[in-house]
């Protein structure tokens, strides 16, 4: 009887032995991902309008998929059915955004498969002063019409949050 209680205890304890490893693996795991997807820096006005610049270069005169309307609501500018599709899928959504209480630009991509993982629409963001929630994006479509210019929003408090695909 005491050995079936030993055996019994020794899988119990590497049960928890390899939960509490797996809790460790994954603990890294998130910090590699953040490390290498979101990137926080202090910067003054005229070098977030300069990362801002550089990033909307790729896209030249390409207008947004949303715009702001008069009440400073996000609204599609032209349903993304009628886009055609893109020659090449986009791997990464990305996301820069500008604070200037903070005088922090934060740049944030996300792999488009961590995106299938997750539910058909997502929710961007909510940035102090605009509520980005109902700017329900549907992944699938961004992937379909390849690279674009998704949101560039400018704020009278002076943010600024850009999201586009590439």
């Amino acid at each position: 009887m005491t050995a079936k209680k030993r055996t019994w205890l020794w899988i119990v304890l590497a049960c928890l032995g390899v939960c509490v490893i797996a809790m460790f693996v994954l603990a890294g795991a998130g910090m590699y991902f953040v490390m290498n997807h979101v990137n926080v820096t202090h910067a003054s006005s005229a070098d977030a309008r300069r990362s801002f610049d550089d990033a909307r270069k790729e896209f030249k005169d390409q207008k947004p998929l949303f715009v702001i309307d008069s009440r400073e609501q996000p609204r599609i500018a032209r349903p993304l059915s009628e886009i055609p599709n893109g020659s090449v899928k986009p791997e990464n959504l990305w996301i820069l955004a500008w604070d200037p209480d903070e005088e922090k630009v934060v740049k944030l991509s996300l792999p488009f498969w961590m995106l299938r993982m997750g539910r058909k629409k997502m929710t961007v963001m909510e940035s102090s002063g605009f509520d980005l929630e109902r700017l329900n994006v549907d992944w699938r479509e961004l992937e379909r019409i390849g690279p674009a210019l998704v949101f560039d929003l400018k704020s009278s408090r002076g943010e600024r949050v850009l999201i586009w695909t590439r």
